[in-house]
């Protein structure tokens, strides 16, 4: 397999046989959203690229009305999935990626335009940043798979009403943030 084909198949993770079983308890992990895992030991990551990744999942969803990405755990869920879901080639692709991405993100004056940057390159199909998407796109899912995610960020309806097919949106309309990233899968 080669490298083009490895970077396109990084989103195929979630099709993997594990993933429903991994985000099914990351979802019943999830019953107090602002409490960290203590003694959490990475499987995928290095404790200090959790650290980094921990950093990138909060700038990709910042805090906002509801809490960040990190404060609903998304990075332990981003290292189970790229542990138990992908394939030896993809764990290889990401690694390499990290291993570049992490000094210059560590270094970068303004990490959020970095971030942006990277975003930029990985969705104009530049090889060596591809694997950005699938640390963007799991960060996604494991958010809006969260409690935090569904209850506080989404427009969650405890007793939901009529169906209603045409919503008017504006700039307080949830799942609707100005940033510079792209959101499509």
């Amino acid at each position: 397999m080669n490298r083009r084909e490895i970077i396109q198949s990084l989103g195929l993770a979630a099709t993997h046989a594990l993933f429903p079983s991994i985000l099914s308890a990351f979802i019943s992990g999830c019953q107090n959203p602002a409490k960290p895992i203590d003694g959490y030991r990475p499987a995928f990551f290095s404790p200090e690229e959790l650290e980094t990744i921990k950093e990138m999942v909060d700038i990709i969803l910042p805090a906002t009305r509801s809490g960040s990405a990190s404060e609903a755990n998304t990075h332990h869920f981003l290292d189970e999935v790229f542990h138990k879901c992908m394939n030896a080639g993809q764990q290889a692709l990401l690694k390499e990626g990290l291993a570049k991405l992490i000094p210059a993100f560590s270094s970068a004056e303004n990490k959020r335009e970095f971030l942006v940057e990277i975003d930029r390159k990985a969705y104009d199909n530049d090889e060596g940043s591809g694997y950005f998407k699938a640390i963007k796109q799991y960060t996604l899912v494991g958010f809006f798979t969260s409690q935090e995610g569904v209850t506080v960020a989404s427009n969650y309806v405890k007793f939901p009403g009529d169906y209603k097919g045409e919503v008017s949106c504006d700039e307080n309309t949830l799942n609707y943030g100005m940033t510079g990233l792209h959101y499509y899968l």
